[in-house]
């Protein structure tokens, strides 16, 4: 289905704005109307000879970013596919310890916070501290009034993540959050919440908002 015109304009003005937002907070910023866009910048951002840690991100993956950075030859870390969990651990490290640490965030606020919740921590921890550049590809759907809309967004989107690795998390039953991880539940995978208020001091950031839906 076309997007409207009106929609692709209301979006532009809404992301320029986040971009403004953010660059407030000391985070380097921009606007883009597609994922094709998007991957072309990725491209043109993280150097030909860097090494990339791609943690859990469809957004990611989705605009073809993956693939187009191990056929340009660089190094690319994941932990997905079929591999031990000590290897899985092993790749989590190499992710975060990467020249450029590529992802995406479960909710942006239109003040420029960035807000991320994660069960095994390796995402936030990459995105809080790590070796180089945190560059984030952020789909206009991620986009959220405050920090309160905010949070429910980034909850939101455990429900297709679980369903995804096939946990069947309290949220996948009852079709919205039941705040599982206060009653201890093993199956919680909303255990850790970051939130960037600012651009930590040390580390880079760019972030990349599209004007497309994309990931969760």
């Amino acid at each position: 289905m076309a997007v409207h015109e009106n929609v692709i304009q209301a979006n532009e003005i809404i992301g320029r704005d986040a971009v403004k937002a953010l660059e407030r907070r000391g985070f380097t910023a921009e606007y883009v109307p597609t994922g094709a866009e998007a991957l072309r910048r990725v491209l043109e951002i993280i150097p030909a000879d860097a090494t990339v840690g791609i943690p859990g991100t469809i957004t990611v993956r989705d605009i073809g970013a993956l693939d187009a950075l191990k056929e340009r030859g660089n190094t690319v870390y994941q932990h997905w596919g079929k591999m031990t969990n000590e290897e899985r651990r092993a790749a989590r490290f190499r992710e975060n310890t990467a020249d450029v640490f590529l992802t995406s965030a479960n909710a942006l606020t239109r003040d420029g916070r960035i807000i991320n919740i994660d069960g095994t921590g390796n995402r936030v921890a990459g995105m809080a501290w790590g070796n180089g550049l945190v560059l984030f590809v952020v789909g206009i759907n991620k986009l959220a009034f405050d920090l309160e809309d905010g949070i429910k967004r980034a909850k939101s989107a455990t429900i297709p993540n679980a369903i995804r690795q096939n946990v069947e998390t309290a949220c996948v039953k009852t079709g919205h959050c039941v705040n599982c991880s206060a009653a201890g539940n093993d199956d919680s995978m909303c255990r850790a919440i970051l939130i960037l208020e600012q651009a930590v001091k040390g580390r880079k950031y760019h972030v990349i908002i599209v004007g497309e839906d994309l990931g969760y």
